[in-house]
């Protein structure tokens, strides 16, 4: 267990897996194509840091209308 620790391929790769965690609804937002994403991407890194405000990005991730729809 002391040489995954002491891992810094292990670290780099959880640190990694974190950022996208963090920036999934922007993701999404980005290969669905949402028509209003500097709000998506605002309300995800803003609203992020509290335990509503990503819950919220990832909803509205799905619930943008994408830009072709209109």
């Amino acid at each position: 267990m002391d040489a995954l620790a002491n891992s810094i391929v292990f670290w780099i790769g959880l640190m990694l897996l974190l950022v996208v965690v963090f920036l999934l609804p922007s993701i999404i937002g980005v290969l669905r194509g949402v028509e209003n994403f500097a709000l998506l991407f605002s309300l995800n890194c803003l609203g992020g840091l509290t335990c509503i405000g990503w819950p919220a990005a990832l909803i509205a991730a799905f619930l943008l209308p994408r830009r072709q729809d209109r």
